[in-house]
């Protein structure tokens, strides 16, 4: 099931790099992001996955991305193991300055 979202993006077209960070959830995203991932019309965004995880990695949520987001640019994501995540702001900046864009996001 999909839960609700309690709010939405208002302007969300005028987005073109969209950062989705969670933690892995049996082998993919929480319920709440395939939420968010279908309520939008994320064609033609560039998608950039983050998930923590306690040794699964990033599972199944790349391909779940791709799935449901099928006119995005899907990046190669960053699994960060949930114990690290307090070590891991610099790790996680670099990630995404070296992303297509260079640019922080």
């Amino acid at each position: 099931s999909r839960p609700k979202l309690a709010e939405q993006i208002e302007n969300i077209t005028s987005y073109d790099v969209v950062v989705l960070i969670f933690p892995n959830w049996w082998s993919t995203m929480p319920m709440p992001v395939f939420s968010f991932l279908e309520s939008y019309d994320l064609s033609g965004k560039t998608i950039i996955p983050i998930c923590t995880h306690g040794g699964g990695g990033m599972g199944n949520a790349q391909d779940d991305i791709k799935k449901l987001c099928p006119n995005s640019e899907v990046k190669n994501g960053l699994a960060i193991y949930g114990n690290q995540i307090n070590q891991s702001r610099e790790k996680i900046f670099n990630f995404l300055k070296n992303k297509k864009t260079n640019k922080v996001v």
